[in-house]
């Protein structure tokens, strides 16, 4: 086994890893960047350079519940971040820096969350679908006045696109009339396959939460022959496709069992390791992959300095021994 030790400055031990982190060599080196309550800088912007980043997720939220046809949304009275201001200034600051957007607006579904999201009659459909392409179109209009690079038109809504293919279809029409770059949407890990307009998208999106390990500590190497099933099945799948894919959103707390349930892991003791070998191990699976185009990593949050850090247990790598890693596998050259 070739072993090197990663000295980190904020970490108390240093992190050893079971083989040499390299550049994975993506398209998309992206981080989902969260959208903050204050005007940013390009302050906020360095660290993410720092990282090797070449791409960032933007997500104006708009909020739901379970059976509720509303889409609520104010573009004047969210988060700064999520009104059109915050993402014109942040796209600005962003582009400076020769780093790209995706814009993705995507709702949350209070108390819940969106693959649960149903209705049952015609008329509920049909208001909600009004209200989401009002949503939806105001920032694909805001995208395609920015030029921004990519647009999300959907996460993770399970039931909708089961249950409506046809209002999907009719609403990547509409946007394709008038807003010119790609177009994605973001399925969750467990029906991407179940998505039927990936042939009017640009790629296939796939929020890659699978679940990999029970261990509260999984080796690389054990993680890497876990990964090798769903990596198997999701090229088989994109070959039928005739599609590239990108990881729409890609991450691991920094706790036991983070690769058990990475969408919720029930653990809240602090595991550096775990997470830092977690994004190893999918770095090294899909490295050099020419059908696999890159990853935006879950999450990123604007003010640097006091994110993350060697006690937390969100998903953020800052300031963690996973920061380190990102870096080295986020490097081009």
């Amino acid at each position: 086994m070739c072993a090197i030790i990663t000295f980190f400055a904020c970490q108390k031990e240093p992190i050893v890893n079971e083989k040499p982190i390299a550049s994975a060599h993506f398209e998309f080196n992206g981080l989902s960047f969260v959208a903050g309550g204050k005007t940013l800088d390009s302050t906020a912007i360095t660290p993410i350079v720092d990282v090797n980043c070449n791409y960032i997720t933007q997500m104006p939220f708009a909020f739901g519940q379970l059976n509720s046809t509303q889409v609520t949304f104010d573009p004047n009275h969210q988060w700064w971040g999520e009104t059109d201001l915050g993402v014109i200034v942040t796209t600005k600051l962003a582009r400076e820096k020769e780093i790209k957007t995706m814009l993705k607006p995507q709702i949350w579904v209070r108390n819940s969350y969106p693959a649960a999201f149903n209705l049952t009659t015609e008329v509920e459909w049909t208001a909600w679908e009004k209200n989401y392409s009002t949503y939806i179109l105001h920032f694909a209009h805001l995208a395609d006045s920015l030029d921004i690079e990519m647009f999300c038109i959907g996460t993770e809504l399970k039931m909708v696109v089961e249950k409506r293919p046809q209002y999907w279809s009719n609403l990547i029409d509409t946007i394709r009339t008038f807003y010119g770059g790609k177009l994605i949407y973001a399925a969750n890990w467990d029906d991407y396959q179940q998505v039927p307009f990936w042939n009017k998208l640009d790629y296939i999106g796939i929020d890659a939460y699978f679940p990999l390990s029970n261990e509260n500590t999984p080796t690389v190497a054990s993680l890497v022959s876990s990964w090798q099933k769903e990596m198997n099945e999701i090229d088989q799948y994109r070959l039928s496709k005739n599609k590239s894919v990108i990881f729409t959103e890609i991450g691991y707390k920094s706790v036991d069992q983070c690769a058990k349930e990475p969408w919720n892991p029930i653990s809240t003791i602090v595991n550096q390791q775990s997470q830092s070998n977690a994004l190893q191990a999918f770095f090294q699976t899909f490295a050099d992959k020419p059908w696999f185009k890159g990853a935006f990593l879950w999450k990123w949050y604007p003010q640097h300095t006091n994110a993350g850090g060697i006690n937390n247990t969100d998903y953020t790598p800052q300031n963690k021994s996973a920061q380190e890693i990102i870096k080295i596998a986020f490097k081009t050259k």
